[in-house]
């Protein structure tokens, strides 16, 4: 078959490459022919029954009247031409894109999680648990107890890591913010007002972010004299292009809205957040401690963007006009310690694409091989599954107590917790322009304040939402 009969032969097939979910989607396959449903009606579809019984003439015995299966020899015929016309239009099959998969390995105990976070090997690890706490656990735990010779820190850090999971439904808010400003404590959608999500404060910096299951959360682990916080986000930005710029270059006969939607590549802000057609898909945030450090951030592919709306609290203005028309002359939040979320507009990734990049699991691939070749010089790489059905954090926690480990964290066990959640709140005052109270907080704690209406005990009462407008 020479080039120009590959040509025809691809024009007259036309196959609806876009359908498909994966990022080989416009990998041609003859073993599919969609033709087959033509048969029955040979007079209306005689344009294409030449064609259909050229198919069935090249890959088909014949019985009487009944069609066998292809004999072995002719299925690696097929296969030998599908890869000639695939070589042809420069069009990456499954494994040439994502590569030859390695077999995933499960750790099956706690002490085996222990010996591989405390061995000198580079590694990726995705998660099968959607608890953010126990992700969060793990990810703090890899971080505390990866080696590094604190002797010698200028020396080369061979223990990079990357860590991925996808939570369920959580908002999750920096070390160094303020809940009570950032998160709308009084929506009906979180789990404390009988809703799905869970309200986190996480052991890294940055802003607030909301997860799901159409959001993937990625941690690059390395050390503190390699930290760069633009590369790894660069390093995605590149991955991902290459992949829709794969899926992209040869697509014929493409819807133009669904076309123009593929020409959106990603690209990075001056604050190094991850944008695609002046939309932010990712956040990030970093830890620096023990010598090491981490950037880890999410990515939109295909989450319910309404719902995180309706999570995040709006910003009031100075001046704002209350409700009985009355204007106070004060902020809302003042004398403030903590750190300001960045507000961005956002959006998927599947819809920026096009569906070219619409699923967690594709990205997750796509990161996981990127990696391995980040550090192709180092041999055999592997991929871990971890679960809570074989590694529970409580059962590691004791096991590192039992052979006097150190570096150990209890964070499993105190992320969930109010203390922590509200307790670590940077010092601010709040003034309730409704009503004109004011409260200064410190560590949660109401420490001063003009109420003389809600009975409260001054560096004994909490300082909660009821209190604000």
């Amino acid at each position: 078959m020479n080039k120009l009969n590959y040509f025809v032969l691809r024009k007259r097939l036309n196959i609806g490459l876009l359908s498909q979910q994966r990022s080989y989607s416009n990998y041609f396959d003859l073993k599919n022919t969609p033709f087959e449903n033509v048969k029955s009606n040979k007079k209306e579809h005689a344009d294409v029954n030449d064609l259909n019984n050229m198919y069935s003439t090249m890959f088909y015995s014949q019985e009487g009247s009944k069609e066998t299966k292809m004999v072995e020899n002719e299925v690696d015929d097929l296969d030998s031409i599908n890869k000639e016309i695939n070589e042809f239009f420069g069009t990456p099959s499954p494994e040439s894109f994502y590569g030859h998969n390695e077999k995933v390995e499960e750790i099956e105990s706690p002490q085996k999680f222990i010996d591989l976070v405390k061995s000198d090997s580079k590694f990726c690890i995705v998660s099968k648990s959607t608890d953010p706490f126990y992700n969060l656990a793990m990810e703090d735990f890899i971080f505390r107890n990866t080696p590094i010779d604190k002797s010698n820190l200028a020396s080369p850090f061979n223990s990079q890591r990357l860590m991925l999971y996808i939570n369920e439904k959580t908002c999750v808010f920096g070390k160094n913010q303020n809940p009570f400003k950032e998160v709308n404590l009084k929506s009906e959608l979180l789990k404390k007002n009988g809703g799905v999500y869970n309200l986190v404060r996480r052991y890294s910096g940055g802003g607030t972010v909301v997860h799901d299951l159409g959001n993937v959360n990625y941690s690059y682990l390395t050390s503190r004299n390699e930290f760069d916080q633009k590369f790894f986000n660069s390093f995605i930005v590149n991955l991902v292009n290459k992949h829709l710029s794969s899926s992209q270059e040869h697509i014929l006969d493409v819807p133009i809205d669904i076309l123009n939607a593929q020409k959106n590549y990603l690209g990075l802000n001056e604050r190094g957040d991850i944008t695609c057609n002046g939309y932010k898909v990712s956040g990030s945030a970093f830890k620096i401690a023990l010598n090491k450090s981490y950037h880890h951030g999410t990515m939109l592919i295909d989450s319910n963007l309404k719902e995180f709306s309706k999570i995040m609290r709006p910003k009031l203005k100075k001046n704002e006009e209350t409700n009985n028309g009355i204007k106070y002359d004060m902020e809302e939040f003042s004398e403030e310690t903590d750190v300001n979320s960045v507000r961005s507009p956002i959006q998927n990734l599947k819809k920026l694409t096009g569906d070219v990049l619409s699923t967690p699991e594709q990205f997750i691939q796509i990161l996981v091989n990127g990696f391995k070749t980040l550090f192709s010089q180092s041999s055999n790489i592997k991929t871990y599954s971890i679960s809570p059905e074989k590694v529970n954090f409580n059962d590691v926690y004791e096991a590192c107590k039992d052979h006097n480990l150190k570096n150990t964290s209890k964070v499993f066990v105190e992320l969930p917790t109010e203390d922590w959640t509200y307790r670590h709140t940077p010092s601010f005052k709040y003034t309730n322009k409704s009503n004109g109270f004011y409260y200064r907080v410190k560590k949660g704690v109401i420490v001063d304040t003009n109420d003389t209406e809600n009975n409260i005990e001054l560096n004994k009462t909490l300082f909660k939402e009821d209190f604000m407008v």
